[in-house]
């Protein structure tokens, strides 16, 4: 008896945890999908991301993008918002021919309130500069 009561202890126990350990899993930030209004321009920079293939979900993500003439500025989230230099580079590398100025502003994925922004600008003459707000 006393036997049963312990294994039925250490199954409910079990059975706690896991879902304990399921609802801190699914409670985890993820980027927010990109917006319904989906520009050509926003689907050709998420496709340039190269994902790891031990990722869950893709570590930034472009959520809105513009151009005008030798221009363009782009949102990302990002899970890491600290990575904004890397990001930047990695967006910005097959851009160098078409564009004089880039600038590429990265907030935590979900843009949480009082979150910080960076801006990574970069242009032909003075490269990359990172500036936090």
């Amino acid at each position: 008896m006393l036997t049963r009561l312990f294994v039925a202890g250490v199954a409910w126990l079990t059975a706690f945890g896991l879902f304990a350990a399921l609802v801190d899993w699914a409670a985890r930030p993820r980027p927010t999908p990109t917006p319904p209004a989906l520009t050509d321009l926003v689907r050709a920079l998420n496709k340039m991301e190269t994902p790891s293939p031990f990722a869950r979900h893709e570590p930034w993500i472009v959520t809105r993008a513009t151009s005008a003439r030798r221009a363009m500025v782009i949102d990302v989230e990002a899970d890491k918002p600290e990575d904004a230099q890397t990001i930047a580079v990695e967006i910005v590398e097959p851009l160098r021919a078409k564009y004089e100025e880039v600038l590429i502003y990265v907030r935590p994925t979900g843009s949480p309130v009082n979150a910080v922004t960076r801006r990574v600008q970069w242009t032909l003459a003075d490269g990359f500069v990172e500036t936090i707000y």
